[in-house]
């Protein structure tokens, strides 16, 4: 048996502590046996120690339930321990045990003496998962991760107004006061353009300090969501020429920055941008192939070293909507952009790109609108360089998804109207559209039919098919760890598809991001805050785990898949893992009773 301190310094966070605190805790540590079938500590008893299961496997259970399983390396009656409260479940070998027993009060007086020791725990309790992980992967800094910086990292002061009628020389005088130099102009509590120091120039030549703000703003305003990531700012100040972007948080002004904000905090990625510079400036087809597939290596070295699922996924999206919309270009005129709408469906159209992402598209289109053959040769292109088809075809360059705005009305209406298994599919792929490039003002048009055409037995249908795969873990623990876990399929897809039956029930399909849904039904009241907090971050974890196995994948040159084989998990990802899908099974359960699933179809 493996001397007590050696076995801990194996195990985080137990890892963390100095050789002061791991005498502290083995100072006082018992050992103890327990048969198969023994009763380890009873429900409603306090907990006695803090159990280390060293060997073995022990079942939690609430009355007859098993909850979950702690095996080698997993600790269970903390909460008991700690705060000397009755135990909420019985804990019962299922298997002959050795458990290490740590003295309580000197468990919780190194639980108040080391911060990180007690983070590790509090964060898991609370289910803040990335926290948990981060904590526990102690991951190291990454330079290129400048290009994954949220937008709203970059607002350092709360925005400047005024109002579209108040002179020039006092909008002049109210960014003196503040030290800034532009002004938002506000007019009903919504941005209408902006007053900056270029548009003084205009005043000094044209007019006089007396004139109104609204002559001489630069409008419409042009805006960024503060979650969006600092490449995606740098897309839109290249492709607009203006140096200052007003931060939107959803609806609420949150700030302006500038192209001098933007430049700083991508100087220290140049490994990142110079490649995607690559790829704005590339000429042909070649050039775009080679700095695409560069960028994918890239962002697959940066998941490897740490960074989120949701920035990086921000970024891929970026640089994927770049290369579509060039290649679109290729095939289409400037007359023809009024003509048709190129959407994005699926992750794509949720704004969830991973390394692996195929093409998910359709278009809109009016009879003078660019022909079906322009779509296929588009589509042709982008998979040769290096975005797979579709192997369902739910591609603009497919007849089926490839029609005008009233077809498209007319589908979605037929969809809702006889929820058939083939319709329940369809609208789980194309309620996430998000407009890419032409007339963008039809896709707004159509979500107002399509929330006209909302019915409550297709929300029904539709509650059944995201809990349908019901994950294996359930409330079950891990079963069959050894075929793997399928983490697309039993996780990120059952929170993805769940959490848009209830947008859809609430008419809000303009928001098509599947974080930015949740927070949105949270902040309507559809979901608790306790609720929204544990799916999101659930789904940050499950993505971050699957974003982090294909990029070991892509690195190793194995097959990218969505398999994850749990006994090749690190300790920790495994646990997370685990509690990741309880989530997921008891989102499955509300979903069901709030929709009436369980009352039959």
């Amino acid at each position: 048996m493996i001397p007590p301190k050696e076995f801990f310094r194996k195990i985080k966070p137990f890892s963390f502590l100095s050789e002061e605190h791991l005498s502290a805790l083995v100072g006082g540590l018992d050992v103890a046996m327990y048969a198969a079938g023994t009763v380890v500590c009873a429900k409603d008893e306090v907990s006695p120690s803090v159990f280390l299961v060293f060997s073995g496997l022990v079942g939690l259970y609430d009355s007859d339930e098993l909850v979950d399983l702690v095996s080698k390396g997993e600790i269970f009656g903390l909460l008991s321990a700690m705060h000397h409260t009755p135990s909420y479940y019985e804990a019962r070998a299922l298997e002959d045990s050795i458990c290490y027993l740590i003295d309580a009060e000197a468990f919780e007086k190194v639980y108040r003496a080391h911060s990180a020791f007690a983070s590790f725990f509090t964060t898991f309790i609370e289910r803040r998962f990335r926290s948990f992980s981060q904590l526990a992967r102690e991951q190291e800094s990454l330079q290129d991760g400048a290009t994954a910086v949220l937008v709203e990292a970059l607002v350092s002061k709360a925005p400047v107004t005024c109002r579209p009628d108040q002179t020039v020389k006092e909008a002049v005088g109210t960014m003196d006061t503040h030290g800034v130099g532009s002004v938002v102009v506000v007019q009903d509590g919504k941005p209408v353009g902006i007053l900056t120091n270029r548009d003084m120039r205009r005043v000094l030549l044209l007019g006089n300090p007396d004139s109104a703000v609204n002559e001489f703003m630069s409008a419409p305003v042009i805006t960024v969501d503060c979650r969006s990531s600092v490449l995606e700012a740098y897309t839109v100040l290249l492709r607009t020429g203006i140096d200052h972007l007003v931060v939107m948080d959803q609806d609420r002004l949150h700030g302006v920055i500038t192209s001098k904000d933007v430049l700083a905090q991508l100087e220290p990625s140049s490994s990142i941008l110079a490649i995607y510079r690559k790829i704005l400036k590339a000429v042909d087809l070649e050039e775009l192939k080679s700095a695409f597939h560069a960028i994918r290596v890239a962002v697959s070295e940066m998941a490897l070293k740490g960074i989120h699922f949701y920035q990086l996924s921000r970024m891929l999206t970026t640089v994927y909507d770049t290369v579509v919309i060039r290649v679109i270009q290729r095939h289409t005129s400037p007359m023809e952009g009024q003509d048709f709408l190129w959407v994005h469906v699926g992750s794509s159209g949720r704004k969830e790109q991973i390394l692996t992402t195929d093409q998910d598209n359709a278009v809109l289109c009016s009879a003078t609108g660019p022909c079906l053959a322009a779509a296929q040769d588009i589509t042709r292109i982008l998979e040769e360089l290096g975005i797979p088809r579709c192997p369902a075809d739910y591609m603009a360059s497919n007849p089926r998804w490839h029609l005008s705005l009233e077809e498209w009305k007319e589908h979605f209406r037929r969809w809702f109207l006889e929820p058939i298994p083939d319709h329940i599919r369809y609208l789980t792929v194309f309620l996430d559209m998000r407009a890419l490039y032409g007339n963008l003002e039809w896709l707004g048009e159509l979500i107002d039919a399509i929330h006209n055409a909302i019915t409550n037995q297709a929300v029904r249908f539709l509650a059944y098919d995201a809990a349908l795969h019901e994950p294996p873990i359930g409330i079950f623990g891990i079963r069959h760890r050894d075929r793997g876990v399928d983490v697309k399929r039993y996780g990120i897809y059952p929170i993805a598809n769940g959490v848009r039956v209830m947008i859809a029930a609430n008419r809000m399909l303009r928001i098509t991001n599947t974080r930015e849904r949740i927070e949105a039904l949270r902040d309507a009241g559809v979901l608790s805050q306790e609720s929204a907090g544990d799916l999101l971050e659930a789904y940050a974890f499950l993505q971050d785990l699957r974003l982090r196995h294909q990029a070991w994948a892509m690195k190793h040159g194995s097959p990218e898949a969505n398999l994850l084989m749990p006994d090749k998990l690190d300790k920790i990802d495994l646990l997370v893992l685990k509690e990741s899908l309880k989530v997921v099974a008891s989102f499955q359960k509300n979903l069901k009773a709030l929709y009436g699933v369980d009352r039959g179809l």
